[in-house]
């Protein structure tokens, strides 16, 4: 082999390696391309599905510092105070929250009941009527008795209270504690399902 057929061959070898080179350049480039476009139309289709999805995580209303007043056949059920009262209409099952404290007062035919209901929160369910009340739940009746619990359920159309966690209910002269509780909704008859203690108080 001659020097010059030597330098052919050595630069034809680079060339063949160069142009190889470059065909796998291209070919990563183009398969580049292909990912960002398909990101992009991915992207796109999210976007669009954002812009298009409806917005079921805000309140269809919202009132502050509420007096609602539930009657039927035009005669006064209930009166409700709320700090907060969010209807979550468009949410599956709808609900009503009340927060920042509530205040349920219950009427006895035209007249206002004795017996108040009070707690931190309430979640209402709009289909079934059943509510759900948590936090510093306090009931109280006309004889001066008072059930304190941190959550109790209150079933509107059958008008019963009830609850499966702790309950304490002070009455003149005693102090109950129990598991798992159910009254009708003016607390004036009630039951204890599983009584832990029963302290007798001293009013001197």
């Amino acid at each position: 082999m001659s020097l010059g057929e030597f330098f052919f061959r050595l630069h034809l070898k680079g060339y063949l390696t160069a142009v190889a080179l470059y065909r796998n350049l291209q070919h990563i480039v183009s398969f580049a391309l292909v990912l960002l476009a398909f990101s992009s139309c991915k992207n796109d289709e999210n976007v669009v599905e954002e812009i298009n999805a409806p917005l079921v995580n805000y309140p269809l209303n919202e009132q502050r510092h509420a007096n609602i007043i539930y009657s039927d056949s035009g005669i006064n059920i209930l009166e409700i105070d709320a700090a907060l009262v969010q209807d979550y209409g468009n949410m599956e099952p709808p609900y009503v929250f009340f927060g920042g404290g509530l205040n349920v007062r219950f009427y006895n035919g035209p007249e206002m009941s004795s017996t108040v209901m009070t707690a931190d929160t309430a979640h209402q369910d709009k289909k079934s009527d059943l509510w759900a009340i948590g936090g510093n739940v306090i009931v109280r009746n006309g004889k001066g008795e008072r059930m304190l619990t941190e959550l109790l359920f209150w079933d509107k159309k059958e008008e019963r209270l009830y609850t499966d966690k702790k309950v304490t209910i002070e009455t003149e002269g005693q102090l109950i504690t129990g598991l798992g509780f159910e009254a009708d909704q003016e607390f004036n008859n009630y039951r204890i399902f599983k009584v832990q203690g029963e302290i007798t108080v001293d009013d001197e």
